[in-house]
């Protein structure tokens, strides 16, 4: 009799434990489904999820990919939602998910981690079929993009750029008003002596190297002309030196040089520009004639400074 007691007792303890168990696993749930189960490949097919455990207790939720639901890619998610009871937990997910290849694809069972406990959804199939053509009818023409509206991200770039411009238009301007213009002056060393004595000196050392007559016709004339618009801005204080035939023509107009020295001058010149930048080779008494209009010029403009008269001394 103490045997039976024994047995009896420990049936009821392990009836017990059973009815606890089972009542463990009861209170723990998980669903995964799908608004429909066939579907043409690239149509969007919305998941959801939906587990039910005891109040407050940790759940892990999976993590879905490509091999999780059977090479579906998933498109979008939401949030979890959790809502309580009947003492209970309800946790929520919803996600949208498509495929691109035609077939039967099966969504196998997914495992859920409890605090003390891992369960198990059902797996299930799902038919994805190419779209039906009827070739008895004429083709349609391809269906323009949809319009999707303009986020202000897609102006970021845009607005940078406008912003630097702005501000290199603006860097630029205040550079323009706050620069320090600083003109520099650069004058060119006059002689010692009086401009007709170097300027004399210098052509009869120019006459001295026979220039044109060793073939350097180029050399000779860019020297001579050279010389002839130093003197005129020594003698005159014009920019000879940068100025063309022309110019140097209408700067003496009005220095008071007689007609005969200014045509002979500028005639000189002329065919100095043509032998330096025409390259061509005048006659020898081209050569000696400028040679001796340029002393002459030189002779008829030089300055000659008037002397004072002398104070009688008082005694």
């Amino acid at each position: 009799m103490r045997t039976v007691g024994i047995i009896g007792r420990k049936l009821m303890l392990g009836v017990g434990l059973f009815l606890s168990m089972n009542t463990l696993i009861a209170q723990k749930s998980v669903s995964l489904g799908v608004d429909s189960n066939r579907i043409e490949i690239g149509d969007p097919l919305r998941f959801f999820l939906k587990i039910e455990t005891a109040k407050n207790e940790a759940v892990q939720f999976p993590v879905f990919s490509g091999d999780t639901l059977a090479h579906f890619e998933i498109i979008s998610k939401e949030k979890i939602d959790t809502t309580q009871l009947n003492g209970k937990q309800i946790l929520s997910q919803y996600f949208t998910a498509s495929v691109y290849d035609s077939g039967t694809y099966t969504i196998p069972s997914v495992p859920i981690v409890f605090n003390d406990d891992t369960a198990f959804s059902e797996s299930f199939e799902i038919t994805a079929t190419a779209p039906i053509v009827d070739t008895s009818q004429p083709i349609k023409p391809i269906k323009a993009p949809l319009k999707v509206p303009y986020q202000l991200a897609d102006f970021y770039l845009w607005i940078g750029l406008g912003l630097l411009f702005i501000l290199a238009i603006v860097a630029f301007f205040l550079y323009r008003k706050y620069r320090k213009n600083t003109i520099v002056e650069i004058a060119r060393p006059k002689p010692v002596e009086p401009a007709h004595v170097w300027a004399l000196a210098e052509l009869t050392k120019l006459n001295n190297e026979k220039l044109w007559q060793k073939e350097e016709h180029k050399k000779y004339y860019s020297r001579l002309s050279e010389i002839m618009r130093s003197y005129l801005e020594y003698r005159y204080d014009v920019l000879a030196l940068e100025s063309t035939t022309d110019e140097i023509k209408l700067l003496i107009a009005d220095k008071g040089i007689g007609n005969s020295y200014q045509t002979k001058l500028i005639e000189t010149l002329i065919l100095a520009d043509f032998a330096k930048f025409a390259k061509m080779t005048p006659l020898p008494d081209q050569n000696t004639r400028c040679m001796e209009d340029a002393k002459a010029f030189v002779q008829h403009t030089k300055l000659i400074e008037k002397s004072q008269p002398n104070t009688p001394t008082k005694k």
